[in-house]
């Protein structure tokens, strides 16, 4: 064997088991959200769909409504509880959440105003997003992508609003651009 095959099948196994600890990295920290905790966090909820609810006075208008939460791939229920149709979240360990907001907001109307914020216990906690539109928009759609850090004493629950000056709106209706993440904060 000559010294070159040789160097090609060291380099080889170097870059074998280079990709075999990239692989483990990504499995630790994107995979299995146990693991993740070593790392300050604990990934405790994941939403994909989202989509408006007006069954909850005074969150009863297409212009003021509370986001439901649709098809949900985590729901770490030692953290989190869900109720209120999908649109209540109740942290059930005391501390501090990220609550992070994917969204496309749709029908957006020339001159108006749209919020996008966090209740907590039914107070207004946080902005989310506030966004005027021009008198003459390039679009009627917005992205969102924003997120807060708010503390729960183990019983608080939070809801995320959608309001507007009287013009309706509502998530986009193409579900792949919405998310809704929350991670317990160590």
């Amino acid at each position: 064997m000559s010294k070159n095959t040789a160097g090609f099948i060291i380099l080889g196994i170097i870059s074998i088991s280079g990709l075999g600890l990239g692989g483990y990295t990504f499995y630790t920290t994107l995979i299995n959200p146990q693991i993740v905790e070593n790392q300050g966090i604990i990934l405790v909820g994941i939403w994909d769909e989202l989509y408006y609810n007006t069954d909850y006075p005074p969150h009863n208008w297409t212009s003021n409504w509370l986001l439901e939460y649709g098809s949900n791939r985590l729901n770490n229920s030692a953290y989190v509880s869900v109720s209120n149709s999908n649109t209540r979240i109740t942290f059930l360990k005391p501390g501090w959440y990220r609550i992070q907001l994917t969204m496309v907001l749709s029908s957006l109307d020339a001159g108006s105003w749209y919020w996008i914020y966090i209740l907590k216990n039914g107070v207004q906690e946080f902005y989310l997003l506030y966004h005027e539109t021009s008198g003459t928009p390039e679009s009627d759609y917005l992205t969102l992508d924003s997120s807060a850090f708010v503390y729960s004493n183990g019983t608080n629950y939070f809801e995320i609003v959608g309001d507007s000056n009287s013009e309706p709106f509502s998530p986009g209706l193409s579900q792949i651009y919405n998310q809704l993440t929350i991670e317990f904060v160590l």
